[in-house]
């Protein structure tokens, strides 16, 4: 047996009722309770089941429906919500803010629980209009999968999610041997070359 805990289902109960013009007695006679239970449930004095809750609403003509969402850090984005901002980025011509936004997902991964984290990467992000961009994020992706030890989603093995020639992300040309020699396996395979640090903000 479930019991409905959130705070709002006093309110909800009595809102769908008053939605469907019944009163607390009216309610009752549908449902096959009592008005005082009515009244107890709209009042938070007592608290309803889920299948309770799920019957009452259904009798003032609504009906339930619950969602359970993996929790991530306030605020998080995940790669595919990423995507249409960068891509809106590298329109107006800001690349560096783009890669930026890659960087800063680190924080908001490593701030998520276990199944958020999987939740961040799991769908496949939209182009960005930029091949060098498209790849990197199937990089971040398989670099936080392998980091928080979840498999990593199926999509950064698509075509696209490769590029050629290497990309080396922020990166003056005299610095490339060390940014090759520092960037994880798992995004270098994608053709993207960025030092493990840049993750590694304080």
């Amino acid at each position: 047996m479930y019991i409905v805990r959130w705070v709002d289902a006093s309110r909800l109960l009595r809102d769908c009722r008053r939605t469907a013009e019944l009163t607390q007695v009216a309610l009752a006679r549908r449902a096959h309770t009592a008005q005082s239970a009515i009244a107890a449930y709209e009042s938070g004095t007592r608290t309803p089941t889920i299948d309770t809750l799920e019957r009452l609403l259904r009798a003032c003509d609504h009906d339930l429906e619950l969602l359970a969402r993996p929790r991530v850090r306030r605020g998080a984005a995940s790669l595919g919500e990423l995507a249409p901002t960068i891509a809106d980025d590298l329109h107006d011509q800001r690349e560096q803010d783009a890669t930026r936004l890659l960087f800063g997902f680190a924080d908001d991964f490593r701030g998520s629980t276990k199944p958020g984290r999987a939740a961040l990467i799991a769908e496949e992000p939209p182009t960005t209009g930029d091949p060098r961009f498209d790849a990197a994020l199937a990089g971040v992706a398989e670099l936080f999968a392998a980091e928080g030890e979840i498999p990593a989603p199926s999509w950064v093995n698509g075509p696209t999610r490769f590029v050629e020639p290497w990309w080396f992300v922020a990166s003056r040309p005299a610095f490339h041997a060390y940014v090759l020699a520092n960037t994880p396996a798992v995004i270098a395979r994608h053709g993207v070359f960025m030092a493990r640090e840049v993750f590694d903000r304080v």
